[in-house]
């Protein structure tokens, strides 16, 4: 789409006593590379009656809006983009719009809107809109101008029975079930935060990066929907929404698989044996070496996994790999939990303690940071996952414990290549993926690791300690740690010594 040909009116609407406003907004289109005509406001200060609207400054709007529509109507223009002087563009607006083809039949589109009714996916990077409101970046079609004007005039008598606030971007929401209405997913352009004549005080419906801040839960999925995700639910059979729905038909007695990502064997076979030895057929063991050929005749012998990913830390192909361990293990049906381990991993539980605990709380473990708690570094990091919503911004090791519901959500599609272009995605993609999902983690994640791990930082880097020797206080703080596994383990290490994994009478 190409703004000046699409809509070749442009007006962006500013009282005349906003100088600052205007200032930003000049310097906002110029940022955008946009052309657009200033259209001078109506001064709510001069207007005596409100004319069937809720306050003098909501029909000071109105009616600017609708006499620039006319003016675009008299102009002969095929359509008209009209922004308010609040608007904030995404840095990569132009882009973006060129990337989006608009459907023939619209009517009504908007560059960015708070979304009251889930709205259904039309296309790359747009949606057609159920119930949108705001106007601060909208556009209307020739055909319509005329039923626009119309339904900002709120003194005609089907707009007095209205039962929402009288206000221009209600009117124009009640028009979405009659025009064909389209808008920009994620948002393109919406309100600053700024002092708000109509609020009566500094006011936004948006975050920074142009979320919208009340009925986010009405898009709960829907990025992952526009991604190619379909409508998941543990029962298949069920007509369900795109959110991820537990299946809360859990097997009785949990069944582990462990899916281990190792560059060959593991470091530590005996331990590993031990443990399996232990919990008989309440563990599953699937691998995925980097070198096959190191892993052949270890611990992970006949355990290898067909689908092959060539893997390069820090890159996306740790997940690609991940991602085929879990699809291979879930299709066993008996599998309750799965659980990513390295070869420097050891477990520090007995499978008793492990089965008991599984049973009693069936929960994935995931250390996750959410949007809310990641620092400045990862917050960019994540960021870097185009039209990735910021709420669903996750951070947590990598390695996890998932409960079936999780990572059946997880796999159901593949969205790797979203996150292909952003370092260590192996931190972020499962719990990001499964917040994006609409996956309820503060009913259905235990918010905390699931394998041990002390980092230190070299050259800049947050690095995992290796362990060769196991110390007293190493030992109290394995000891003490809540999870099941714990890492970085050398081959020579005397973690074995501890038989944390065994049980007493062994």
């Amino acid at each position: 789409m190409n703004i000046e040909e699409t809509f070749p009116a442009r007006y962006w609407i500013n009282l005349g006593r906003r100088e600052k406003r205007r200032f930003e907004t000049e310097w906002q289109l110029e940022q955008a590379g946009i052309t657009a005509e200033r259209f001078p406001a109506v001064d709510a200060r001069f207007v005596r009656q409100p004319n069937g609207y809720q306050s003098a400054g909501r029909y000071a709007l109105a009616l600017s809006q609708r006499l620039a529509i006319r003016k675009a109507l008299l102009s002969g223009a095929d359509a008209v983009l009209i922004l308010e002087d609040d608007v904030v563009f995404n840095p990569q607006l132009r882009e973006r719009l060129e990337a989006i083809e608009l459907p023939d039949d619209w009517g009504i589109f908007y560059l960015g809107c708070a979304h009251n009714k889930r709205p259904r996916p039309a296309g790359q990077g747009i949606v057609r809109t159920q119930y949108a409101l705001d106007t601060h970046a909208f556009a209307v079609r020739a055909p319509y101008y005329k039923r626009v004007i119309a339904a900002l005039d709120a003194r005609r008598p089907e707009n007095q029975v209205r039962g929402h606030p009288l206000a221009s971007d209600w009117f124009l929401a009640d028009l979405h079930a009659e025009i064909p209405t389209y808008a920009c997913y994620p948002n393109l352009a919406w309100q600053s935060v700024v002092e708000s004549d109509l609020a009566g005080g500094t006011y936004s419906n948006y975050t920074a990066t142009g979320e919208q801040i009340a009925s986010h839960g009405e898009l709960v999925g829907l990025q992952a929907e526009m991604w190619g995700g379909t409508r998941w639910r543990a029962e298949k059979s069920e007509p369900a929404p795109v959110e991820c729905i537990p299946n809360t038909k859990r097997q009785p007695k949990p069944r582990l698989g462990l899916l281990f990502l190792t560059r060959g064997d593991v470091n530590q076979p005996e331990i590993w044996r031990e443990f399996t030895r232990e919990a008989g057929d309440g563990v599953r063991v699937f691998s995925h070496p980097k070198y096959p050929h190191q892993a052949e005749a270890g611990f992970l012998s006949g355990s290898r996994i067909f689908k092959y990913h060539e893997t390069e830390w820090g890159d996306i192909s740790l997940v690609r790999a991940m991602m085929a361990l879990l699809r291979v293990a879930l299709e066993d049906d008996s599998l309750t939990h799965f659980a990513f381990v390295s070869e420097s991993c050891v477990p520090v539980r007995t499978w008793s303690e492990m089965s008991r605990r599984l049973k009693l709380d069936p929960r994935s473990m995931l250390g996750i940071e959410n949007n809310l708690e990641l620092i400045p570094k990862h917050h960019g990091r994540i960021a870097g996952v185009q039209d990735l919503p910021a709420r669903c911004h996750r951070m947590h090791g990598q390695w996890c414990l998932l409960a079936r519901d999780a990572a059946e959500c997880v796999v159901e599609t593949d969205f790797t290549d979203h996150f292909a272009g952003i370092f260590a995605p192996d931190e972020h993609y499962v719990g990001s993926v499964l917040a994006l999902r609409g996956y309820d983690e503060e009913q259905l994640i235990a918010r905390r690791p699931v394998t041990w791990v002390r980092w230190t930082e070299r050259d800049g880097l947050a690095t995992p300690q290796t362990y060769d020797a196991v110390d007293d206080q190493l030992a109290a703080d394995l000891a003490a740690f809540p999870g099941f596994f714990a890492r970085k383990f050398t081959a020579t290490s005397n973690i074995g010594d501890l038989r944390l994994h065994l049980m007493e009478s062994t």
